[in-house]
């Protein structure tokens, strides 16, 4: 194993009894990691070490309830006892519910925040210290296409996911430069136990069949089929073995999931790639359009960086302006990226593909490039304009 790529490194998964957390734990450990697994119930975590161990994987468990602050500081002392040093942490461990809002007690409201957001903070609390003090480190927030858009009878469902990609976002910011990277991973309904309970939720309500009712759930999410535990898991593996910083990958399994956009798709035009055949705003939905924001305006000082340093700039403009109307990277339904060099754009995919990622993770909208003569602000190479979609609900 001294040639895996995660070989003599320590990780914690939590929420690893089964599922996406075990499929995490075993993607880690097949590449190289010693892993110490977690759940509240020790005997899914004792099945899962089993099967860990017979793969060959050098495996530890530990109960823990990632919402009680002594529970996680039991689990740093495990870890660190048993594994040396933490390198890696998974903070998969979740929980989900479903009611209308007015039907939310406030006990379940704390309980999935508890468990979605304030896990991850006193689980990231617990390690990073360590972490920062060597310098490495690398921390994934198993999150939800909720945490990015919001999805009718879930509020205490999306509030807390939208919390954790928030405490992704703030990580990645703080840590940056220390070698310590934080990253979100936002799966859309995953083949898992616990969309399992809500499908069996559907059917019980509607008296629907299970193929029924599971099309029915996919449905209601845009998703052509569900998320595997392996996808999510080969994700988590690339970002644990990864130098990019902040990152939040988005996996549907096909299809814009969550997002408040509709595809218009003529069959006389095939299958679509993406949104190319069109994109209609919600009932309620907004439609902003992004002026063009460079990377370098004639007003600034000193010499203008690099292409690939403009439009991670130009990228961040049109970003800033999107949340700030209350949207965020996924509502951009197109961009149009006006360059003065298209060699330069062309020698610089590499970068500009990871300072997409850093922005976007997986998600990509509607793109043209065009090449013109120049721009009008002296110094720009690079200028990009946008059109989102805001709000609204299908």
């Amino acid at each position: 194993m001294s040639g895996s790529p995660l070989a003599g490194r320590g990780a914690v998964v939590t929420g690893a009894g089964r599922g996406i957390g075990e499929a995490i734990a075993t993607a880690l450990a097949d590449a190289g990691a010693a892993v110490l697994i977690a759940s509240r119930t020790a005997d899914e975590i004792d099945r899962a070490a089993a099967r860990l161990a017979a793969r060959g994987a050098r495996v530890f468990t530990q109960v823990c309830d990632v919402s009680d602050e002594v529970s996680v500081r039991r689990l740093g002392a495990a870890a660190r006892e048993r594994l040396g040093t933490v390198d890696l942490l998974v903070n998969n461990a979740g929980a989900a519910q479903a009611a209308p809002l007015p039907r939310i007690a406030l006990s379940e409201w704390n309980h999935l925040l508890a468990v979605n957001a304030t896990g991850a903070f006193l689980c990231t609390r617990e390690f990073v210290p360590a972490m920062l003090e060597r310098g490495f480190g690398r921390i994934v927030n198993v999150a939800s296409v909720a945490g990015l858009s919001g999805a009718r009878y879930v509020a205490h469902y999306t509030a807390s996911k939208h919390a954790l990609v928030g405490l992704t976002r703030a990580s990645a910011a703080e840590f940056a430069g220390t070698g310590v990277t934080a990253h979100a991973v936002c799966p859309g309904y995953a083949d898992t136990p616990m969309t399992a309970r809500t499908v069996a939720q559907v059917q019980s309500r509607t008296g629907r069949t299970p193929e029924e009712s599971l099309a029915a759930v996919l449905e209601s999410a845009g998703q052509q089929r569900l998320v595997t535990p392996a996808e999510v898991a080969a994700e988590v593996l690339a970002l644990c073995t990864s130098e990019d910083n902040g990152r939040i990958a988005v996996i549907t399994g096909g299809g814009p999931v969550g997002l408040p956009l509709e595809v218009v798709n003529p069959a006389a035009l095939g299958a679509p790639r993406g949104f190319s055949h069109g994109v209609l705003a919600p009932p309620g939905g907004r439609v902003l359009f992004v002026a063009g924001q460079v990377g370098w305006e004639a007003s600034d000082t000193g010499t203008p960086p690099g292409f690939a340093a403009q439009f991670a700039r130009a990228l961040d403009k049109v970003l800033e302006v999107v949340r700030s109307a209350g949207g965020s990277a996924s509502d951009v339904a197109r961009l149009t990226v006006y360059v003065t060099d298209l060699e330069a754009y062309r020698a610089d995919l590499r970068a500009l593909g990871g300072l997409w990622r850093e922005r976007f993770g997986s998600y990509y909208p509607a793109m043209a490039l065009v090449q013109v003569q120049g721009l009008v602000d002296r110094g720009a190479v690079v200028e990009i304009e946008a059109t989102a979609v805001i709000g609204g609900s299908r």
